[in-house]
């Protein structure tokens, strides 16, 4: 007979990646089938539960009480987890509506049906691009790495949602803020530049239609200034991403 005590480890072990899989940026596109994302999240459960299993920490209710919390605690722990990593890499779409606002693509802004949102052009594609960059560097072996490791950090049941979490969510959330201003920072300078030539401009030569004359400048300094610094996107994308493995440790380590 199956051992149920084992059974019980394996759901937990299963609801944490369930959690952090469904809320996390790996597989959170709308266009993903729901079974794939059950299978891919069961792969990785029985690939981690040896591990888990391994461990002298792990101790799981007896009682129904006990067990129905540590349900709910192994699944706000996932879904904390992948809200963490969501969060930090959508500064780089923050980053993306930063620039829109000032060329002027916001006024275009779409619903996008992946994500089912009302996104603009250069936000959807700064995030896309950092999507490829960070599969290309292998991160999402790393975010895989680190849910492995969580087991290890925060045991099965082990999770304590106390007022350092609620600071780290902050910390991380405030964070983005400063990162979407640093990729976006160049291109908003030179477009602040061009705002003040444009109105120079009218002031010395008024028969000129600055407002309609200023769209497609702004579209062509804009992009052009984008596709100077896209080589150089890459070094701040793997800070971006070293953040995301910092602050998922920290994360990890205030839940003890």
């Amino acid at each position: 007979m199956p051992d149920l005590n084992q059974l019980s480890i394996f759901f937990l072990v299963l609801l944490r990646a369930l959690a952090f899989m469904m809320s996390g940026p790996l597989l959170s596109f709308g266009g993903i089938p729901a079974i794939f994302k059950i299978g891919f999240s069961m792969a990785l459960a029985v690939v981690t539960y040896p591990l888990v299993a391994l461990d002298a920490q792990v101790n799981v209710p007896g009682d129904a009480w006990g067990f129905g919390l540590a349900v709910v605690s192994e699944t706000a722990f996932g879904l904390l987890m992948g809200l963490a990593v969501t969060i930090i890499l959508n500064s780089i779409r923050m980053a993306g509506q930063y620039i829109d606002y000032q060329i002027g693509y916001s006024m275009a802004s779409l619903v996008d049906p992946v994500n089912n949102m009302q996104n603009t052009l250069l936000a959807q594609y700064l995030y896309l691009l950092a999507l490829v960059f960070w599969f290309l560097i292998d991160g999402h072996y790393s975010l895989i790495m680190g849910l492995a490791g969580s087991y290890q950090i925060v045991p099965i049941s082990a999770a304590s949602f106390n007022g350092g979490v609620i600071y780290t969510l902050l910390k991380i959330f405030s964070g983005t803020f400063i990162i979407a201003l640093k990729v976006s920072a160049p291109i908003l300078a030179v477009l602040l530049m061009s705002d003040l030539t444009l109105g120079f401009l009218a002031r010395t030569a008024p028969q000129i239609n600055v407002f309609l004359t200023g769209f497609p400048i702004k579209i062509a300094v804009g992009l052009l200034t984008l596709s100077f610094l896209i080589p150089l996107l890459g070094t701040m994308l793997r800070f971006l991403f070293n953040t995301i493995e910092k602050d998922l440790y920290t994360l990890m380590k205030v839940q003890l």
